[in-house]
């Protein structure tokens, strides 16, 4: 099945979009956009800097649950 991002309207996956037609959501960079403020005000709540998508490779908070998402190339 072939997905549309509603957002920037790129495509991914196999198949035939003309046959099967397009399932439609965000893209995983679209939706970490999306997920950005949320993240950031349960960091607040937690303690941590509100900094969820800002670190370049690093990150030194360690307790951080959304340490290694923030930190994937999702």
């Amino acid at each position: 099945m072939k997905f549309q991002c509603i957002r920037c309207q790129i495509t991914w996956g196999e198949g035939n979009p003309e046959i099967e037609g397009y399932s439609h959501g965000l893209c995983k960079y679209c939706l970490k956009e999306a997920l950005t403020p949320l993240y950031r005000n349960r960091q607040t709540k937690e303690g941590n800097f509100d900094c969820f998508g800002k670190a370049c490779g690093f990150c030194d908070q360690y307790t951080c649950k959304y340490r290694d998402l923030c930190l994937s190339n999702i």
